[in-house]
C-alpha cells in the first residue's frame, strides 16, 4: 500500500532526500551525456571519481529511502526521469499535507513557512542539508564539481540541479545575493574565499549554519550564539503594571499591531525602567495573533561583540522561527551602529522592539515609527509590583509602606523581595518580615550617593532629643508628612492638582548644638530611610557651571536611592542672591536660581539646617513645606541633657550639681556633650569617677573654645576648682 503521510520528521527528511537524490541522479546523466564515453582521466581534470563508485553510492541511497536502483534508472533517458522528479513530489506534496494535517511537526516546512522561504530557497537549504545528514553526498558534489576535493554543493551546482533553463538560473541567482533571507539570516554560508585570490559567486560552497541543521533534525533550542544575549520573556512581576490602565495609549497601540501593518513598524518604549519597558512590549507582542512570545536581545551587550551584525540576524531569525516577537533592550547602546539597522531594516513579520531611555538617540528611517514613553511606577503600580514580587504573601500594611517609602523600579522590587526570601531562609525559612523587606529595599536603592555625600547613622530616638515640646510636635508631624504621602496625592488625587514639589523640603534653623543633626538622623531612623550629608567641598566649583552639574546629580541619585538629603549649614550654598557687579556675581546667582528651581521639582526628602536663617535667600521660604526652630536650650531642657548624657552608668562623684551647671552656663545640647565627653577622658587616666572639678573645668575649656568669657560669677566657688 502506497504511503499517504508521515510519520515524524525524520521519515519526512528522508522523502525530502528522495526527491533530492533523483534531482541529483538527472543532473549525473545530463553531465555525463556532456563527456564522451571514452575519455581519459587527463582530458577530465579533476575528476576522481568513476561513474562506477557514483552508480554505487546512488543505489547505496535509493536503496536506503526507495525500491530504485541507479541502473534502472541509467536505463531511462533524462525526460522520464524528470517524468518520475515530477511524480515523486506531488506524492511527497500530499503526504506532507497529511502529515500537517494530522499534527505531526515536520521541521523543514515550518522552517520554510517562518523565514517565508521560496521553493527555491528551500531546496537550497536541502541541498546544502544532504552532506550534513549522509556523507556519501560529499563524494557525489566532488563528481558533479569535476574536483573531489570540492565536496560540498556550490551556487553553481545549486542553479544547475534545481532550475529549468538560462533565464531560471539567471532569476534564482539572486537569491544568493548578501541581502537576500538565505545569506542575511545566515541560513547559509557562501564562502567566495578560496586560498589566497576571491573565488567567483557561482564556484563558492555552500554552507550550512550548524542551528540551521540541528533545527531541521529536530532540536528547536535556541541559537548557542545567542547565549546570554537573548532570553524569552516568561512573565514577571512588572506585567501585572501593564495589564492594568498604567498608560492609556496602550490600547490604542494594540489595535495598531493587530492591524499588522505593513512594513512592520519599529515601536520605541521609552523610560527608566527596564523590566516595565519589556512588559509592555509584551503585553503589544501578544496583540498580534500571529506572535506567540517575546524574545528580548541585550543591546548593551551586543554593542560589545565584534561580530555584532551578524549576532543581530541570528536574532532576528531566532525570533521569526520562535514566532516571537524580538525587543532590544538598552538600545540606546547601539546608535548609529550596523547592527541596529540592521535590526531596523530587516524584512520582518512583527514590529521591532527598541527600549530606551533617550528615545531621541534612535532613527528609524525606512521603518515606520510610534514613541511609547512609560512614566516611573507610581505608588498604586509599585504596591502591585510588590504584591506580585511577594506572591501576595505578605501584609497590606508592609506593601502600603513599602510601595510609599521606596521609589524602586519593578526590577529592583523583584529582587529586593527575592533577597528577602532569601535572607528569611537563612535564618530558619518562612515568610519575609517588615524588617527585612526594609532592608533588601534599601539595599536596591543605588549607592551612588557614595561619592557625592556621607552616610550618616544615628542611635539615637525621639527620647534622646531634648527640645521644646513645639519643637517635637513639627519633627513628629514629618513622619506623619512621609508615612501618608500616598494617602494625600494617589488617594485624593493631589497628584493631579500639585506638578511639582511632590517631595518633602524641610528647614532646620537654630544656632551649632541645637540638635538638628540629631533630628535628621533620628527622623532617617524612624522612617526607615539612608541619609547622606551633602559634603560642601565636593559640590561647590570655582568652575562655572560645575557646581550646578554636581548639585544635579546628588538630587537625580538621591530620587532614584530613596534617601533623605541633608544640606548641613546650607546658607553657604542656598544664600541671597546679590546685585550683578561682575561675572562673579552673575553665575553665583545662576547657582541660586537653578537651586531655587531643582527644590520646587524636588520629589525626595531634603533637609536644610542652617545657623543663620537670615542669610538664606527669601525666595527658598517659599519652597519649604516645613520650617522648624530649633531655640537654645532652656534651664529645664540644659539639665535633661546634662543628666542625659551622664546617666548611672557612668562612675560619678557624690559632688556633681547638674542643676548648678544648667542654671549658670547657657550652653547647648552640642557644647554639654563636648563637656562630659571631655571631663569623662579627664577622669579616666586617675581612675574615676567623674567629679564636679572634671566638669567645671571641661566647661571652662569649652568657654573658651566658644571664645565666650570665664567669669567668676558664673563659676562661684567652683571657680578655684578651673584653675588647679
Amino acid at each position: 500500500m502506497e504511503l499517504k503521510t508521515y510519520n515524524d520528521n525524520m521519515a519526512h527528511l528522508q522523502a525530502e532526500l528522495l526527491v533530492l537524490n533523483l534531482r541529483l541522479h538527472r543532473q549525473v546523466l545530463r553531465w555525463r551525456a556532456t563527456h564522451h564515453s571514452n575519455a581519459t582521466p587527463e582530458e577530465m581534470l579533476g575528476l576522481h571519481i568513476s561513474d562506477k563508485e557514483v552508480d554505487a553510492i546512488l543505489d547505496g541511497l535509493y536503496a536506503s529511502r526507495a525500491t530504485l536502483t541507479s541502473d534502472a534508472m541509467d536505463k531511462a533517458p533524462i525526460a522520464t526521469l524528470s517524468t518520475l522528479l515530477e511524480e515523486a513530489e506531488e506524492h511527497h506534496a500530499e503526504c506532507e499535507a497529511n502529515a500537517l494535517a494530522e499534527g505531526v511537526r515536520l521541521y523543514l516546512p515550518e522552517f520554510v513557512q517562518r523565514l517565508n522561504l521560496t521553493a527555491f530557497e528551500r531546496s537550497v537549504v536541502l541541498l546544502a542539508f544532504a552532506p550534513e545528514f549522509d556523507r556519501r553526498y560529499e563524494r557525489l558534489f566532488g563528481y558533479l564539481n569535476d574536483d573531489v576535493t570540492r565536496r560540498l554543493a556550490t551556487v553553481d551546482l545549486a542553479l544547475q540541479v534545481l532550475c529549468i533553463g538560462p533565464d531560471d538560473r539567471a532569476r534564482e541567482r539572486q537569491s544568493f545575493h548578501r541581502d537576500r533571507v538565505l545569506r542575511a539570516y545566515r541560513l547559509i554560508h557562501v564562502d567566495t574565499e578560496s586560498g589566497a585570490s576571491r573565488s567567483s559567486l557561482l564556484s563558492s560552497p555552500l554552507k550550512l549554519d550548524e542551528h540551521v541543521v540541528s533545527y531541521l533534525l529536530g532540536d528547536d533550542r535556541r541559537d548557542p550564539n545567542l547565549e546570554h544575549l537573548l532570553h524569552v520573556h516568561d512573565g514577571g512581576p512588572a506585567d501585572v503594571v501593564m495589564a492594568s490602565d498604567f498608560v492609556e495609549e496602550m490600547v490604542s497601540l494594540e489595535f495598531y499591531v493587530k492591524a499588522r501593518p505593513t512594513p512592520a513598524p519599529t515601536i520605541i518604549i521609552n523610560g527608566s525602567d527596564v523590566e516595565l519597558q519589556v512588559a509592555a512590549a509584551a503585553r503589544l507582542a501578544k496583540a498580534d495573533d500571529l506572535s506567540t512570545s517575546l524574545v528580548v536581545l541585550n543591546g548593551a551587550d551586543l554593542s560589545t561583540r565584534n561580530n555584532a551584525e551578524d549576532i543581530a540576524f541570528r536574532a532576528l531569525r531566532q525570533a521569526r522561527l520562535m514566532r516571537a516577537s524580538l525587543a532590544v533592550r538598552g538600545a540606546d547602546s547601539l546608535r548609529g551602529t550596523v547592527a541596529l539597522r540592521t535590526l531596523i531594516d530587516s524584512d520582518r513579520d512583527y514590529p521591532l522592539y527598541l527600549l530606551t531611555s533617550d528615545s531621541s538617540s534612535i532613527e528609524t528611517k525606512g521603518s515606520p515609527q510610534v514613541t511609547l514613553h512609560l512614566p516611573p511606577l507610581g505608588f498604586e503600580e509599585r504596591r502591585l509590583v510588590w504584591s506580585a514580587s511577594l506572591n501576595g504573601q505578605s501584609t497590606e500594611p508592609d506593601v502600603t509602606e513599602l510601595s510609599d517609602r521606596f521609589r524602586l523600579s519593578s526590577a529592583q522590587i523583584a529582587e529586593a523581595a527575592s533577597q528577602a526570601y532569601v535572607h528569611a531562609a537563612a535564618f530558619g525559612g518562612g515568610l519575609p518580615d517588615r524588617a527585612g523587606l526594609f532592608a533588601s529595599s534599601r539595599v536596591q536603592s543605588t549607592n551612588s550617593l557614595q561619592n557625592l555625600a556621607q552616610h550618616v547613622e544615628t542611635i539615637h530616638s525621639w527620647n534622646d532629643l531634648v527640645v521644646p515640646s513645639k519643637t517635637k510636635h513639627q519633627l513628629l508631624s514629618l513622619e506623619n508628612w512621609v508615612v501618608h504621602r500616598h494617602v494625600v496625592y494617589d488617594a485624593w488625587g493631589y497628584s493631579q492638582r500639585v506638578m511639582l514639589g511632590k517631595g518633602l523640603v524641610v528647614l532646620f534653623s537654630g544656632g551649632s548644638g541645637t540638635g538638628k543633626t540629631m533630628a535628621a538622623g533620628i527622623l532617617s531612623k524612624n522612617l526607615e530611610l539612608d541619609m547622606y550629608r551633602i559634603d560642601l567641598s565636593t559640590v561647590v566649583s570655582k568652575y562655572v557651571g560645575e557646581t550646578e552639574k554636581n548639585l544635579s546629580q546628588i538630587f537625580e541619585s538621591a530620587e532614584s536611592a530613596n534617601a533623605i538629603l541633608f544640606f548641613d549649614e546650607a546658607d553657604s550654598i542656598f544664600g541671597k542672591r546679590s546685585e550683578v557687579k561682575d561675572a562673579h556675581d552673575r553665575y553665583a546667582n545662576i547657582e541660586v536660581s537653578y537651586l531655587l528651581q531643582r527644590m520646587e521639582s524636588y520629589d525626595g526628602i531634603a533637609i536644610l539646617a542652617t545657623n543663620f536663617r537670615q542669610n538664606l535667600d527669601t525666595a527658598f521660604a517659599r519652597r519649604m513645606h516645613v520650617v522648624i526652630e530649633f531655640p537654645l536650650p532652656s534651664v529645664t531642657d540644659r539639665e535633661r541633657i546634662w543628666r542625659q548624657l551622664l546617666p548611672g552608668t557612668v562612675p560619678q562623684s557624690d559632688d556633681i550639681d547638674l542643676s548648678y551647671l544648667a542654671r549658670q552656663f547657657g550652653l547647648t545640647g552640642g557644647n554639654i556633650k563636648n563637656c562630659v565627653l571631655t571631663a569623662a577622658f579627664s577622669a579616666a587616666p586617675e581612675g574615676g569617677p567623674i567629679s564636679m572639678q572634671h566638669l567645671v573645668q571641661a566647661v571652662a575649656r569649652e568657654l573658651d573654645k566658644i571664645e565666650q568669657p570665664i567669669v567668676r560669677s558664673d563659676f562661684g566657688s567652683y571657680y578655684d576648682l578651673i584653675q588647679t
